[in-house]
């Protein structure tokens, strides 16, 4: 079931990359660091042709954790080439990071969503944060230091799993391998030092319905 759901999880993020792309951003701003509910970050905002606007967060010295790296991209976890007990618990460890570390100020935010960045040693170095107009005008309104006590909490979160497995390569040489590689922003699995794991608020929020019913 978990492996269903890691499956979802990465299907779900070539439709919102593709779907995103079918609107090109008529503008792109990377706005001046700030501190935003204690945390200071670099805002990036995306203007769609249609008036659609979107957010990503980044902490301001978010380049830095990547120096130690030589990959200049992420790579991937194949599923397919681990046991799907590896794959359960990694599942199992994403939803006690969503359930644990993500203040319940944040889980209310509609379509906040979680990139978490990991390295060989299954820690969490860094993580950005993308959402809606709407939501991104309502980190304000929390209560004081939110978002940055939800950062600090995402940094601690470790998952031992991970490096135990290797990070693989897209298999370009597959039609999936290649949608998908496209699809997360062009670049993703071609490295091998480290990772990104998506925390959709979407898929969380769709759970949390079916559990209530």
């Amino acid at each position: 079931m978990k492996k269903i759901i890691l499956t979802l999880y990465v299907c779900l993020s070539c439709i919102m990359i593709a779907n995103a792309r079918q609107e090109t951003p008529s503008v792109v701003d990377t706005l001046a660091k700030r501190v935003i509910n204690g945390l200071e970050v670099i805002p990036i905002r995306k203007t769609y042709e249609g008036g659609t606007i979107f957010w990503k967060l980044r902490v301001s010295d978010f380049d830095s954790h990547f120096q130690k790296f030589e990959s200049k991209y992420p790579g991937e976890m194949d599923f397919s080439l681990e046991s799907s007990e590896t794959a359960e618990v990694i599942g199992e460890w994403q939803d006690h990071v969503w359930e644990t570390a993500v203040p319940e100020a944040i889980k209310e935010l509609e379509g906040f969503n979680i990139t978490l960045f990991i390295d060989k040693e299954g820690q969490v170095f860094t993580a950005d944060f993308s959402m809606k107009d709407e939501e991104f005008q309502k980190l304000k309104t929390l209560p004081e230091n939110t978002l940055k006590d939800l950062y600090q909490n995402l940094i601690k979160e470790k998952c031992e799993t991970i490096k135990d497995i290797e990070f693989h390569y897209l298999d370009l040489n597959s039609e999936f391998g290649r949608i998908t590689s496209w699809a997360a922003c062009g670049s993703k699995g071609l490295g091998k030092e480290y990772i990104t794991i998506d925390l959709f608020w979407y898929v969380y929020h769709v759970r949390g319905m079916q559990q209530k019913k």
